[in-house]
């Protein structure tokens, strides 16, 4: 009876542990799984379990002035994550991602729908919204020294999945400033932050923002 006891108490473990195997297996295919954009997939890095809406509305600036640099974009999209929406400028992998960058809100005065972003040099396009994220990058679309153009991305992003965002849209670069302009109903805080493999500079507007942070960047 004892030896019994003994096989079946061996076999109970080992379907345990059969049983932890297959959960183990199911956890880790859950985790590879992507979520879906309106215009691509963001990956589970760019995922992120941070409490969202916590972030002002201050201009994010980074690196020297006057902006200029030659990381090449490749690739861009966006996306609607719980309380926030997101943009994702992703860069050639060889390359790195910007040093410098400036992004900030830009408004209209006189009260239209279309809001103009520009580098103050070349670059200028209007994005519908009740304000706009300015986002000016040190880099390149193309291949300067071969001429060759790499980004092929849309020019335009757009998603009724958006809470906030009404458009992304990109205005080209030149001298090596990128410009991207975002449509917002409502100038909320945001944040930005880089990662890697490929390279890539992630900027989040919040969709909803009870606090009287606007004022800050007037």
């Amino acid at each position: 009876d004892n030896e019994t006891v003994q096989s079946e108490e061996s076999g109970s473990q080992e379907e345990a542990s059969d049983e932890t195997s297959d959960t183990e297996s199911v956890e880790e295919e859950s985790s590879d799984e992507s979520i879906e954009e309106s215009s691509g997939d963001v990956s589970d890095e760019e995922e992120s379990s941070e409490p969202a809406c916590t972030w002002n509305v201050a201009p994010k600036i980074a690196g020297n002035f006057p902006l200029s640099g030659g990381d090449i974009l490749a690739d861009a999209r966006i996306g609607a994550q719980d309380g926030y929406d997101r943009l994702v400028l992703e860069f050639v992998g060889s390359g790195s991602v910007p040093e410098s960058y400036e992004i900030k809100y830009v408004f209209n005065n006189s009260g239209g729908e279309n809001i103009t972003v520009s580098d103050n040099l070349h670059l200028e396009s209007q994005v519908q919204g009740n304000a706009a994220l300015q986002i000016i990058l040190a880099g390149s679309h193309e291949d300067v020294v071969n001429n060759i153009v790499i980004y092929e991305g849309p020019d335009t992003l757009s998603s009724s999945l958006m809470g906030n965002i009404t458009e992304a849209k990109f205005a080209g670069s030149h001298a090596g400033l990128i410009l991207w302009g975002v449509g917002v109903e409502e100038a909320n805080g945001f944040r930005v932050f880089e990662l890697a493999d490929p390279p890539r500079v992630v900027i989040d507007v919040c969709i909803a923002d009870e606090s009287d942070q606007l004022a800050e960047c007037l």
